[in-house]
């Protein structure tokens, strides 16, 4: 091979011997150029993944059904042994960790029982499906209103985060791998020491992304949503990942000019001004037609367990009476029940349409235009849920629907990343996954305090304690799905094809361990701040008080039936008199209006004849 002389014009006669039956999958081809007067060799060549398909329409849809069979074996092993993931860890990784695993096994190099060809053939569709959604959950968590009392503190805290991240995620790289400390094969094949910087500042952008999903499965299983530190850091995971999406359209292009030629200007930035102002333009466009797929199908929940036309409603307001439901309203609420739940799918599956066909529409931007006008599909896709989360009339039906497809989404989605992940690769860059995520730990420390200091400093009114200064890096380490989705839209660029398959081993390694240790960082730090505040808050003592009184068991007369009111935590015997489940019986009476009397809550505990 090293006998061709760069520049040296020659000539090649092809002679390419192929099976007479050719199977469909995934072959790797060797090449070779060679002088037929002497044999001696001019070049070679090694194609990988060269993926050989079926030209029958017929034949194809039996691909597509032996692929989804294996697939589908694989995310039902994926969600059996993923759920387990969590117990297995000692609530040490969460379930999309499992995911990720359990895709790693069943893929090509372990258990290959998802091939190379099932993944080129289900990757693009799942992956837009589940990118769409990812990136509407990251824009429906954005609500301001939340946010208003923590908007300057947080602000500050995004920002010099992003900062310090850029700042030391790529001097480090360029150090490291400019000395030949670290070998990263992706900066190996740039040709450039500018082609070089690009790609790790586009390194360092995705390494401000974080995991609302990771952050918010947490702060739900501590149960201190209210907390400061829960809010500060969902506010700093969501705001961040508004960032990182602008952050990525800039080093985009950087990195194009960088490896294709070119100056980086003020066209340039104009061009990316553009794609993001253009991307701003359609997701706002989206949300409208959210907002009216919203309003036409959501169904009023509030008027679960209300009585037939027939009770009167009057009545309830005059006495003020909590009836006990009887057996035909029981089976009426039942009938609702499953109503609303049809209902919520399907306004799911509409929402989940639109955020689609969105993104599909960015993402086809490029083609559509020759190349000359680009978008940013999940930009697209996350300011259309967070404009539209902000009508509260839909907000609650916006989140129920992206809530239920959750599970939905991420299991496929997680299973065929583990999957596609090229293993032989990602042994040749763990030394730097494991640089890149220290790196980053590094950043996030740095960037939290100067972050916390300047709050103390521009906002004193803020309870900011020592402990929050120190700790709330832990917070914001885990990273998940937009980080995986800004990978594939590198793969998608043609002009990035040459290095993009080892750029995303690299970020797909990085994530992985980021995606094991943040959880366990953050539960380990909000506990710990949790614990300080509650040591330094003199409210503390006045509100376990309150809730001992509004705990304590009380007795109350009504003035037309004269029944005893109890606590509802101590009241079984009127569910058994009712034949109703527990669940089904909270829902029965949360919806009636409680007696007047002191602090509680109550349910008149009698017994209902009726015949089974």
């Amino acid at each position: 091979c090293e006998a061709l002389v760069p520049g040296q014009e020659f000539s090649v006669t092809q002679a390419v011997h192929l099976p007479l039956t050719l199977i469909r999958g995934t072959y790797s081809v060797g090449v070779q150029v060679f002088r037929t007067a002497d044999s001696q060799f001019l070049s070679c060549y090694s194609l990988v993944d060269i993926e050989v398909l079926a030209s029958s329409l017929i034949t194809r849809f039996r691909d597509y059904g032996d692929a989804l069979v294996s697939f589908g074996m694989a995310a039902s092993a994926s969600y059996a042994l993923g759920s387990l993931f969590p117990r297995l860890t000692f609530g040490m990784c969460p379930q999309i960790s499992g995911f990720l695993f359990i895709g790693i096994i069943v893929g090509p190099y372990c258990a290959n029982l998802v091939t190379h060809m099932d993944v080129f053939l289900l990757g693009e569709f799942i992956n837009k499906v589940s990118l769409a959604w990812i990136g509407g959950a990251a824009g429906a968590e954005i609500f301001l209103p939340e946010y208003r009392s923590i908007w300057g503190q947080m602000g500050l805290q995004v920002m010099s985060i992003t900062v310090c991240t850029l700042i030391i995620v790529t001097t480090g790289i360029v150090l490291l791998s400019g000395y030949g400390i670290l070998s990263i094969p992706v900066l190996d094949m740039q040709p450039t020491f500018a082609a070089k910087v690009s790609i790790c500042c586009l390194i360092g952008a995705l390494m401000t992304a974080r995991s609302p999903a990771s952050a918010i499965a947490v702060i739900n299983e501590l149960q201190c949503n209210h907390a400061d530190v829960a809010k500060m850091t969902l506010g700093i995971t969501v705001l961040g990942d508004i960032v990182v999406l602008i952050i990525f359209s800039l080093s985009s292009q950087f990195v194009k000019v960088a490896t294709e030629g070119g100056t980086f200007g003020p066209t340039v930035l104009l061009t990316s001004a553009i794609e993001i102002v253009t991307s701003v333009v359609l997701g706002a466009v989206t949300a409208q037609v959210l907002r009216l797929v919203l309003s036409i199908h959501a169904t009023p929940r509030d008027s679960f367990g209300d009585e037939d036309s027939s009770d009167s409603d009057d009545k309830e307001k005059a006495d003020e009476k909590i009836h006990m439901p009887s057996q035909a309203s029981v089976a009426n609420i039942e009938a609702q029940e499953r109503q609303h739940a049809c209902g919520s799918a399907l306004r799911g599956i509409f929402v989940l349409a639109t955020l689609a066909a969105s993104f599909l529409i960015a993402d086809k931007a490029s083609i559509w235009s020759n190349e000359m006008f680009e978008m940013e599909p999940l930009l697209t896709c996350t300011v259309a849920a967070c404009l539209c989360g902000h009508d509260a009339g839909r907000r609650a039906a916006l989140m129920e629907s992206l809530g239920m497809w959750a599970r939905i989404v991420l299991l496929p989605f997680f299973t065929l990343a583990g999957a596609s992940l090229q293993l032989p690769g990602l042994a040749k860059v763990f030394p730097a996954a494991v640089t890149l995520v220290m790196l980053r730990m590094l950043a996030n420390f740095l960037g939290t305090s100067i972050g916390g200091r300047m709050s103390r400093r521009f906002f004193p009114q803020q309870r900011i304690t020592d402990r929050m200064v120190n700790l709330l890096w832990t917070c914001l380490l885990a990273q998940a799905g937009v980080t995986m989705g800004l990978v594939i839209a590198v793969q998608s660029i043609r002009s990035f094809h040459k290095w993009s398959g080892e750029f995303a081993i690299l970020i797909l390694g990085v994530v992985m361990l980021n995606q094991m240790l943040g959880p366990v960082f953050c539960r380990v730090g909000i506990k710990a701040i949790l614990e300080d505040e509650a040591k330094h808050d003199p409210r503390e003592d006045t509100n376990r008080t309150e809730n001992e009184n509004s705990d304590a068991e009380a007795s109350i007369t009504s003035a037309h039936s004269h029944v005893p009111l109890t606590p509802r935590t101590n009241d079984h015997n009127a569910e058994r008199n009712l034949g109703v489940s527990g669940g089904l019986y909270d829902k029965l009476v949360s919806r009636r209006k409680a007696p007047s009397g002191p602090p509680g809550n109550y349910v008149r505990s009698h017994a209902v004849p009726y015949k089974e």
